[in-house]
C-alpha cells in the first residue's frame, strides 16, 4: 500500500499535478498551533516566557522544512528535537506520548528514542543556548 501511494504521488508529479494535489506527499504536515519564529543566521529565537504555561512547545520556523519540539526540562535546560523521521525524512506528528511518522509508521518517544520502526536511529537533538531571556536553537 505505501509503495503504491508513493508511486501515485510520483506519477502525479510527472503528469503535472499541482502542489495542492500532492500535499500528502509533502514533508511538512501541520501538527496544530505552533510558534513561528524567523530563521536568522541558521538559528531561531524563542522567548523563554513561551514555556510559562506549557513546558513542551512545537516550533515551526519560517521557511524551514520541519518543526521542532522543545521541552523545558529544568531551570535553563531545554531539549530540542528535530521532528524529521530518521527513516525517510518525513515530518512527524505529535502524539500524547511522543511523535509518529504518517508515512511508514515509525514512532518515537518524547526524548526522541525509536519505539517502533522501520526507523532505527533516534531523532536529532538540536543545540540550544540561552541569551537575554531567549532560547536560541541552532538549526542543521
Amino acid at each position: 500500500f505505501i509503495k503504491g501511494a508513493c508511486r501515485i504521488c510520483l506519477l502525479g508529479a510527472a503528469a503535472g499535478a499541482t502542489a495542492t494535489d500532492l500535499a500528502s506527499c509533502s514533508p511538512k504536515i501541520s501538527t496544530g498551533p505552533a510558534f513561528n519564529p524567523v530563521v536568522n543566521n541558521n538559528e531561531v529565537e524563542i522567548p523563554l516566557t513561551l514555556f510559562d504555561k506549557n513546558p513542551v512547545q512545537i516550533i515551526s520556523p519560517q521557511k524551514f522544512d520541519y518543526e521542532i519540539a522543545v521541552e523545558k526540562k529544568e531551570e535553563n535546560n531545554y531539549n530540542a528535537l528535530l521532528l524529521k523521521c530518521t527513516h525517510y525524512s518525513n515530518q512527524l506528528t505529535t502524539t500524547g506520548n511522543g511523535y509518529t511518522c504518517s508515512l511508514h509508521g515509525s514512532k518515537f518517544d518524547k526524548t526522541g528514542n525509536v519505539i517502533n520502526g522501520p526507523a532505527e536511529q533516534p531523532l536529532q537533538h538540536l543545540k540550544t543556548q540561552i541569551r537575554n531571556n531567549f532560547l536560541y536553537i541552532q538549526l542543521v
